[in-house]
């Protein structure tokens, strides 16, 4: 399947290069194109030619050339075909080739560099993006922030955006905190006894959470959840938590919140304050353990419906 899939991403950055090679109207320069290195033919496997590609991606990409920017039929679609080698390879040559890549753009152009930490951003940070993963986008931020050629002004966000992708990574184990549920009553993540625990941070006035409880609903999770309730030892638990000020909108949706989940809010909204968890987009998700360890991170729902349906 991996070989399929490097075949599938070599044959389309070849193509992209076969396109962007043509001139497209009076004025544009020829040889404006994108191109892969030679796999040499020593990389028979998979994986070491994958590898040689992560590490050898750039090698002929003007980075100097800032007409590139304007042409995101040649620059962008290069660099979403880089991201989609980066699951065939381990991680530490996506940390190499990330930041092989980026040293080339800054040596080469303030501008470009700056162009590509943008994509980078685009691509693997926003929360709309098909392409999220805060995995792929942490060896870009540390090599900001450790850059001795960026200014400290320049490093101001991103070290932020460092310290919370690194809190409750996949491996890791999740930051306890205490929840409060209708009754007054309070709780702490750490004593929930189950084997998994899907952990929903939501708000009842959020158009995106109010689609993925519908969602959840069609996918017979929460029948499931109301047998497990009549168990001694629960294979999962939903937990969802709301972590806003606005007691009032978050009571009067209680009556509208599957009686099987664990449903309850921030008190004093420490989980912000403390930055405990990466709240800057709402709904997130994380699946962790029955150890507390984070399995998934602010994965889309059925990513984490996916892994259980193998594994309950």
């Amino acid at each position: 399947m991996k070989s399929k899939k490097l075949g599938i991403i070599i044959g389309l950055c070849m193509a992209l290069a076969a396109c962007s090679s043509s001139p497209k109207g009076k004025g544009k320069a020829k040889g404006q194109a994108f191109r892969l290195p030679e796999v040499p033919v020593i990389y028979t496997g998979e994986r070491e030619q994958a590898k040689f590609l992560v590490a050898h991606y750039w090698d002929h990409f003007n980075f100097a050339d800032t007409s590139l920017i304007s042409q995101p039929e040649v620059t962008e679609q290069a660099f979403g075909g880089f991201l989609q080698l980066f699951p065939l390879v381990p991680y530490a040559d996506v940390e190499s080739g990330i930041a092989g890549m980026l040293d080339k753009a800054l040596a080469a152009d303030s501008v470009m560099f700056a162009h590509f930490t943008s994509l980078y951003e685009n691509y693997l940070y926003d929360p709309n993006s098909p392409m999220l993963s805060e995995e792929y986008y942490i060896p870009v931020l540390q090599y900001i922030v450790c850059s001795p050629r960026i200014g400290e002004i320049d490093k101001v966000r991103p070290e932020y955006r460092l310290m919370m992708a690194l809190k409750n990574r996949p491996g890791s184990k999740a930051a306890d905190f205490v929840y409060t549920l209708p009754s007054g009553e309070k709780g702490k993540l750490s004593d929930i006894r189950s084997n998994y625990i899907i952990l929903f941070f939501n708000n009842p006035d959020c158009d995106a959470c109010r689609t993925i409880r519908a969602e959840i609903a069609g996918t017979g999770l929460n029948p499931f959840l109301e047998k497990e309730q009549k168990e001694k030892q629960r294979r999962l638990v939903f937990l969802s938590v709301y972590p806003d000020p606005d007691l009032d909108v978050w009571r009067k949706s209680l009556k509208e919140q599957p009686s099987s989940w664990i449903n309850a809010y921030d008190d004093g909204e420490i989980i912000r304050k403390e930055r405990l968890y990466d709240l800057r987009a709402i709904p997130t998700f994380y699946l962790l353990d029955k150890n507390k360890k984070v399995i998934f991170k602010d994965v889309p729902f059925r990513v984490i419906l996916s892994y259980l349906d193998q594994n309950l």
